[in-house]
């Protein structure tokens, strides 16, 4: 059963109804270097691939010394790819990823991410080609993080019913809609088992945590378990955003915070028909402002269910 229309993320960030005088001026996605097919962010890419080439040995519980030997090079070379000192080629990014069982999907994008490194120190955003990888190794390694959605709950806090039932997509089956939770899944239990649970504050839109029109009694109920439960964890909060929301497309705030392996503070913004990652410091500090008075507003869950 379909219940969420898909075609409301759209690009902009007010409505003039919602319009605060604290907010700078509104931004059009569509318009100047926000979206443009070419950005300049290197350092965050390339700090990306360190970290995905780290995790994916990591994952496989493999030393430097056995990858190394496996695909002919020393474990210095490995390190020093590791560490950012010099970048693979996609040749030998191909060979480690299909020694280390890497998913089919993750290592297709890292391989597309080091050949247009490598290619020149722009990297050329193929948009049909962008996807979460970048959003999920953050997610993995940073030191503080927002998140918005105002359609829907952020996918690291949403139940398996949630996933099935209240995000509606016409052009996703079954089986696929199946893949995709199970993917989720595997993000959900990457990001809450981490030793040093970063800093995280998750935005949720009142109509998303009231609604739930798919959902049986006990199925919401257990929804609202498990945001509470995520809000009593140390380091995250769970926020209910009032309408009229402020920012009308979905973005998450990324800094590092001084965590081993994370890149530069970004933003990765998502609407209907793009998405993109910010590195601008005078850019990310428009997605602050908006986040700072969304959070101003906002009540903690527990105290919004209580009412």
């Amino acid at each position: 059963m379909l219940c969420k229309k898909i075609g409301c993320r759209v690009g902009g960030f007010l409505c003039a109804a919602t319009w605060d005088h604290r907010l700078p001026p509104v931004i059009d996605p569509a318009q100047g270097s926000i979206a443009m097919g070419s950005l300049r962010y290197s350092d965050l890419i390339e700090a990306f691939v360190t970290a995905e080439l780290i995790s994916i040995r990591e994952e496989r519980g493999w030393s430097r010394t056995r990858l190394g030997g496996a695909i002919g090079k020393h474990a210095n070379t490995i390190r020093g790819w590791e560490i950012g000192d010099r970048l693979p080629d996609k040749a030998n990014v191909a060979l480690i990823c299909r020694i280390l069982q890497v998913e089919p999907a993750r290592g297709a994008f890292l391989e597309h991410v080091i050949e247009q490194l490598n290619e020149g120190p722009d990297l050329i955003s193929d948009l049909d080609k962008r996807n979460l990888f970048i959003v999920e190794s953050a997610e993995r390694r940073y030191g503080e993080i927002i998140k918005w959605d105002p359609l829907q709950l952020p996918g690291l806090c949403q139940t398996e019913s949630y996933h099935m039932k209240e995000l509606a997509d016409p052009f996703e089956g079954p089986a696929t809609k199946i893949k995709h939770w199970l993917r989720k899944e595997r993000r959900q239990i990457d990001f809450f088992r981490r030793s040093d649970l970063p800093r995280t504050r998750f935005l949720l839109p009142v109509d998303e945590v009231m609604g739930s029109k798919c959902l049986t009694g006990s199925e919401r109920q257990a929804q609202l378990n498990r945001l509470l439960e995520i809000d009593s964890l140390s380091n995250c909060d769970v926020y209910v955003v009032e309408r009229p929301y402020l920012a009308i497309h979905a973005f998450d705030i990324f800094r590092p915070d001084e965590r081993p392996g994370a890149g530069p503070d970004f933003v990765f913004v998502e609407t209907i028909d793009q998405s993109r990652h910010i590195v601008e410091p005078e850019k990310i500090a428009l997605y602050d402002r908006f986040s700072s008075v969304m959070l101003d507003g906002a009540s903690r869950i527990g105290r919004f269910l209580d009412g």
